[in-house]
């Protein structure tokens, strides 16, 4: 059985916290659970248990893909360094610096056409 991706994973937590809701019992939920998503008995239970504990629906998170882009091997040791002393991930540092990069392009782009 295939780990499921965060995206996937909120959704499942909030169909279990939307059954709660309906205050439905608890082994019924874990069997509808097991139907709906494939997935084992003490899955859909781990499911109940993080809608129970969150109290409220969770955010879905964007799903993410494969993006390949041809760098330069300095720029990438610069990156793998910088992640490294960050504590994170290449990805996430990349994808921050994505999104800094355009939101300032977004921002200037909108002065020019104010």
């Amino acid at each position: 059985m295939k780990r499921s991706e965060n995206s996937e994973l909120a959704q499942r937590i909030n169909q279990a916290f939307a059954l709660l809701e309906e205050e439905m019992p608890h082994t019924q939920i874990i069997d509808r659970l097991m139907i709906m998503f494939g997935v084992s008995k003490i899955q859909a239970y781990r499911y109940v248990q993080q809608a129970k504990e969150n109290k409220s629906y969770i955010a879905v998170p964007e799903i993410s893909v494969v993006f390949t882009v041809k760098l330069s091997p300095n720029l990438i040791n610069r990156v793998r360094k910088f992640a490294s002393f960050q504590g994170t991930s290449i990805g996430k540092v990349v994808k921050t610096a994505l999104e800094d990069f355009l939101a300032r392009k977004d921002h200037v782009q909108s002065k020019e056409t104010s």
